[in-house]
């Protein structure tokens, strides 16, 4: 009797780990020019327009900001520094910028990570440039420090979702 309460107590535990485990359904954001795509999970990224950027995700916390837009120009690697330091400037400073070339899916970018120092709490801000099909993309990241070190994995995550629809 007992070995038989055994048996269904662990049929019953795999019957509600298969309930509570369910496939993440991946949605599409498309570029305003329809050249590239950003596959994201809704159940950690919450998608929104705005005025500024093409579209701007934030986690499910609120913590972690993600901004893309596709410019109608390109960013040369000469004007590359320059650009990012315009865009924090009514913040303040950047400090630590650091640029280097990594490949996400088929596209080589140029990635950078800074940190600005505003009303006293420390910001980290990272992403990626590039130069193809139509001009420049830009996908950006930026939080306070810690939310951007515990949330590297679901940046990590929507960066690898952004493709080149062929």
């Amino acid at each position: 009797m007992s070995k038989k309460f055994i048996f269904l107590f662990f049929l019953s535990s795999l019957f509600a780990i298969g309930q509570t485990k369910k496939a993440s359904k991946l949605e599409t954001y498309t570029s305003r020019k329809e050249i590239y795509e950003i596959k994201y999970n809704p159940e950690k990224w919450i998608l929104t327009e705005t005025s500024d950027w093409d579209v701007q995700f934030h986690d499910k916390y609120n913590l972690v900001n993600a901004y893309f837009i596709e410019y109608d120009y390109f960013i040369t690697d000469k004007k590359l520094k320059s650009t990012i330091e315009d865009e924090y400037k009514a913040f303040g400073k950047i400090k630590n910028l650091k640029i280097t070339k990594k490949k996400i899916n088929d596209l080589t970018v140029n990635y950078f990570e800074c940190e600005l120092d505003y009303n006293d709490m420390l910001y980290k801000y990272q992403g990626f440039i590039y130069n193809g099909k139509g001009g420049s993309i830009q996908m950006q990241y930026g939080a306070q420090a810690e939310a951007i070190e515990q949330n590297q994995n679901i940046i990590d995550e929507l960066n690898n979702g952004i493709s080149i629809i062929n």
